[in-house]
C-alpha cells in the first residue's frame, strides 16, 4: 500500500515500473518521468485497465476514490472505461488535441510540400495523438508533451523528439489564435532533451564572394530561379520562406515584405525590409509571375519553386559543397557582425527569436527604420562587390 511520502520519493528507472496501492490501483512510472494512476480490473471475465490520470496533478486520495467509483461501476455490472468514453464523447471535440492538430494541418496543406506534410503527420499520429490526442488542450501539461518527447528520444530517433515539441507548440498557439487558451507551455521544453550535433551549412567567405556574384549574374537558366537567388542574397530568409512568397506579401510603395506566421519557423509574423534593388528584381518578375499566387511559380508544375531550385543553380554555377542557401544567412550575419551593425537588429532580420513574444514584437517594430537602412546598405554593399570593392560602404548607421 502506498503513502504520499512514498509515492513522492519514486524516481524513473531504467525500464517502465509499477507501484502497488490497493484493490487494483497503482502507480506506473516510465523512464521519461510520466507517473500514470492506472486501475487492472476485470469485467465479464476479461482484464482491463482504467488510465485514471497522472500524478501529481491527482493525487493519491483522489485516485483511491475514482477507483471505488469504479468498483462501485462494476458492483452494477458497468464498465469504467465505458463511462469514461461517454464522458470524453460528450466533451467538445473540437477542442481537443487531435481535432485541433488536424484542423491546423488542413490549414497547411496547400502551401507546404506534401514530404513536410506526411512527415508531420506521421509525428502526429505515431508519437502523439495515441497520447495527447484524446485530452482537451487546455488540460495538456508541458511534462505531458515532455514525456513525449522523451519516449521518442529513448528509441533514438532524436531529431524527430526535437521536432515533436515545436510541433506540439504549433498546436498550442494555434489554439491561442483561437482563444480556447492563453499560454503555450512547450518554448523550453527542449532544453530537457540530449543536445544534438550542429550542422553548419556550407557557405562561402565574403572574401570569395565578388566571383560567385559575376558566376550568379552570367547564368542563363531559368529567369524566376535564378531571380530568386539574387533576391536571396539580398534579403537572406530562409529558403522556405523564399520559395512559398505570394505576391500579396509584397508591399511596393513601403518597400516591405510581410510574411504571415504560418510561414514563419518561429510561427511569428516576420516584416522584410525591402531595398531598391531587391523591388528592381521583383519589378522584373512580374510580367512573368505577376498573375500567379506565388512570386517564384513554376509554370510546369503549377507550385511554387522546389525546395532544392536554388541549390541546383549553385551547384550549376560550380560551387556544389561550398555553399547552400542557408550559407547566405551565415554570410550575412557575420559581415553585418563584424560591421558593427546591432546583434538585436540583425538577429530580427534573420528571423531569429530575440526575447518572448512580446518582446519580440515591440523589438520588431522598433528596429525596422534601422534594419531598413541596413538592408539598402547591404544590398549597395552587394553591388561594390560587382566592382570588386570588398570593404563595406563607408556612409553607414551606427
Amino acid at each position: 500500500m502506498l503513502t504520499d511520502a512514498h509515492v513522492r520519493k519514486i524516481k524513473p528507472l531504467e525500464k517502465k515500473k509499477r507501484y502497488a496501492d490497493e484493490k487494483g490501483l497503482y502507480l506506473e512510472v516510465t523512464p521519461s518521468g510520466g507517473r500514470f494512476w492506472r486501475l487492472k480490473y476485470r469485467f465479464n471475465g476479461r482484464e482491463s485497465t482504467l488510465t485514471i490520470g497522472s500524478y501529481p496533478e491527482i493525487s493519491l486520495a483522489q485516485a483511491r476514490r475514482t477507483r471505488d467509483e469504479a468498483r462501485i461501476q462494476l458492483y452494477n455490472n458497468i464498465d469504467p472505461n465505458a463511462i469514461k468514453n461517454d464522458r470524453l464523447q460528450q466533451m467538445d471535440e473540437s477542442k481537443l488535441f487531435k481535432a485541433l492538430a488536424m484542423e491546423w494541418m488542413e490549414d497547411r496543406k496547400t502551401v507546404i510540400k506534401e514530404n513536410t506534410y506526411l512527415r508531420d503527420l506521421s509525428v502526429f499520429e505515431k508519437d502523439l495523438f495515441p497520447v495527447l490526442g484524446d485530452i482537451p488542450i487546455d488540460q495538456i501539461k508541458g511534462k505531458d508533451v515532455l514525456a513525449c518527447a522523451k519516449k521518442i528520444e529513448a528509441r533514438g530517433a532524436q531529431e524527430m523528439a526535437k521536432r515533436s515539441i515545436p510541433l506540439v507548440g504549433r498546436i498550442f498557439r494555434f489554439a491561442i489564435r483561437k482563444g480556447i487558451i492563453e499560454n503555450d507551455p512547450t518554448p523550453h521544453l527542449q532544453e530537457a532533451l540530449k543536445p544534438r550535433k550542429v550542422k553548419h551549412m556550407a557557405r562561402l567567405d565574403i572574401s570569395e564572394f565578388p566571383p560567385f556574384i559575376e558566376r550568379m549574374d552570367r547564368y542563363h537558366g531559368n529567369p524566376v530561379i535564378k531571380t530568386a537567388l539574387q533576391l536571396m542574397t539580398l534579403t537572406f530568409v530562409r529558403t522556405a520562406e523564399l520559395r512559398m512568397m505570394e505576391w500579396d506579401e509584397i508591399d511596393f510603395e513601403n518597400r516591405l515584405w510581410r510574411i504571415p506566421a504560418e510561414k514563419m519557423k518561429m510561427a511569428l509574423p516576420h516584416l522584410v525590409p525591402l531595398s531598391k534593388q531587391a523591388i528592381e528584381l521583383l519589378k522584373i518578375l512580374l510580367p512573368l509571375t505577376g498573375r500567379k499566387q506565388y512570386v517564384f511559380y513554376n509554370h510546369s508544375t503549377a507550385k511554387p519553386m522546389s525546395s532544392n531550385a536554388i541549390l541546383c543553380v549553385i551547384r550549376t554555377m560550380g560551387y556544389n559543397g561550398r555553399m547552400t542557401g542557408h550559407g547566405f544567412r551565415g554570410l550575412a550575419s557575420t559581415t553585418l557582425h563584424e560591421q558593427g551593425y546591432k546583434h538585436d537588429a540583425i538577429e530580427i532580420q534573420l528571423a531569429h527569436r530575440v526575447g518572448n513574444a512580446v518582446s519580440q514584437a515591440y523589438n520588431h517594430a522598433q528596429y525596422l527604420e534601422y534594419r531598413t537602412k541596413m538592408m539598402q546598405e547591404w544590398s549597395d554593399f552587394i553591388d561594390s562587390l560587382r566592382n570588386k570593392i570588398v570593404p563595406f560602404p563607408k556612409q553607414r548607421i551606427g
